[in-house]
């Protein structure tokens, strides 16, 4: 079986980044998928910032729980920038202030305390 060459890309430019990004937040939000937009400016060296803003009450699903699809629509946008050379920064909003993910692994205290050999005191037999 021969596989055929696939063409390569012309590369990220920041309006095939937007148009992603629309594509794949217009998916999340429920209510208002018109109001979604993407601003992105100009490309700085090699990097560019892309800002998402969607209607008020729908950024909770466009970030998720702990910051997580926000933080995977960031990992495939800047896959997709990095075998381009270049990097993105992604920015939601939902018009009113930016928001902000939380640093990856800091999603807050443990529960249910450390496992049963960490405890000290006595040791079965």
């Amino acid at each position: 079986m021969s596989e055929e060459p696939v063409a390569p890309s012309a590369g990220l430019t920041a309006e095939r980044a937007s148009s992603l990004l629309v594509f794949v937040t217009r998916s999340l939000v429920r209510d208002g998928k018109d109001q979604v937009t993407v601003r992105h400016n100009p490309p700085a060296d090699s990097s560019f910032q892309l800002t998402v803003t969607v209607p008020p009450g729908e950024l909770g699903k466009v970030i998720g729980r702990g910051g997580r699809t926000a933080n995977s629509i960031r990992t495939l946008i800047g896959a997709m920038a990095a075998r381009s050379g270049m990097t993105a920064q992604i920015e939601f909003t939902d018009g009113r202030r930016p928001a902000r993910s939380p640093r990856p692994g800091n999603s807050g205290p443990r529960r249910g305390g450390g496992r049963r050999d960490d405890r000290g005191g006595r040791r079965p037999s």
